[in-house]
């Protein structure tokens, strides 16, 4: 200490030193009280309270720039620091010095979301609804709503659809959609010209359809009467002389009721001498039903057929006349052959029954 300091100079006792290299002005005061934000207390000197000021700055320096989410944070951070990335949202800062940037993505699988379309997964560039979507011959598209709540129409233009080809038959309506200009029938269009023994009637309407008839003189009398050729229900011949060999012959009835036969049927028939009754065989050959025809419109005997053959002489020295032949009879509705030889001695012969010719006229 300075001997020669004057202490009336120092205000305050307790700083009567005049040896301070670089004296303040510093009043004295009484107790500025207690500050609790920089942590200043009454007990403090003159260089403690600006410690505590110094301290206080530096804090606010240090937290400088920094945010607080909400007043229950304790800990300011930097806002790169404070943000955290959410669901497809992604951070990242750009520039240096002040021109550093925070940069907000959305971002689907660490993808930047695209909102326009593709046509497939396997589509390489992504673009508008409208540009997507190229029309064809017969498909048209408008955008409605124009740079508003904008809406992709596609129509179907139905004139691109009508052929133009020579008979083509379809058109358009005046709602736009297609109809025909097909006109229905009605029979008129038919031409029936009448032939010979053919009646023809009507306009061909259908009010007044064509009626086509024949001479009702010549008009089936029954359904059955169809000309269908059936077969002949055979029988055996109960004789061992006269033996069945082949044959299938056949009927129908004709459009009158008559019963008409066709085919023919073969027997091996050995036939006795001229003087015993081996001479003639009578035997059963079938029969016809009598589900058109009634066995009582049947009823009665009547030769159908007959044929007779002349052979030749035996011998040079023989001259009686060798004859042979048969007989085609019906009985009701049963087929009844009659076979008959003048063979002197005992002869074998094979016979064909035709059947050609043949005709039963039933009492209808």
């Amino acid at each position: 200490m300075d001997s020669t300091c004057n202490t009336t100079t120092c205000p305050c006792g307790d700083y009567n030193n005049c040896g301070c290299i670089n004296p303040t002005t510093f009043e004295c005061v009484s107790g500025p009280g207690t500050l609790v934000d920089i942590s200043v207390t009454n007990d403090m000197n003159g260089k403690g309270v600006l410690a505590a000021i110094n301290t206080a700055i530096g804090e606010l320096q240090e937290d400088s720039g920094k945010i607080y989410i909400n007043s229950d944070d304790t800990c300011p951070e930097y806002l790169f620091d404070k943000l955290e990335e959410g669901l497809n949202i992604s951070f990242s800062i750009t520039g240096s010095g002040c021109d550093k940037k925070l940069v907000i993505n959305a971002v689907d699988g660490g993808v930047p979301i695209d909102i326009n379309a593709k046509v497939s997964s396997a589509d390489t560039t992504t673009g508008y609804l409208n540009n997507k979507i190229v029309t064809g011959a017969y498909i048209t598209k408008t955008i409605n709503n124009p740079a508003g709540n904008e809406q992709l129409e596609l129509d179907v233009d139905p004139l691109q659809l009508i052929s133009t080809d020579v008979g083509n038959q379809l058109t358009t309506g005046t709602d736009g959609g297609l109809m025909t200009l097909y006109i229905p029938p009605d029979g008129t269009e038919t031409k029936i010209v009448a032939g010979t023994g053919i009646q023809v009637s009507g306009t061909g309407s259908l009010v007044d359809p064509y009626i086509l008839a024949t001479n009702p003189a010549i008009q089936v009398v029954r359904p059955c009467f169809d000309s269908v050729w059936r077969s002949v229900t055979l029988s055996a011949s109960g004789n061992a002389n006269v033996v069945f060999v082949s044959g299938a012959p056949q009927y129908r009835y004709r459009f009158d009721g008559s019963v008409e036969f066709k085919g023919s049927i073969t027997y091996t028939v050995a036939f006795g001498t001229y003087q015993t009754s081996n001479r003639k065989y009578t035997i059963p050959m079938g029969s016809i039903p009598i589900t058109c025809i009634s066995a009582g419109e049947f009823a009665g005997i009547a030769d159908l057929k007959s044929i007779n053959y002349i052979d030749v002489p035996q011998a040079s020295s023989d001259q009686i006349v060798q004859q042979y032949g048969y007989i085609i009879r019906k009985s009701a509705q049963n087929l009844i052959l009659e076979f008959q030889s003048s063979f002197t001695g005992a002869t074998s012969k094979t016979i064909v029954v035709n059947f050609e010719g043949t005709i039963i006229h039933p009492s209808i």
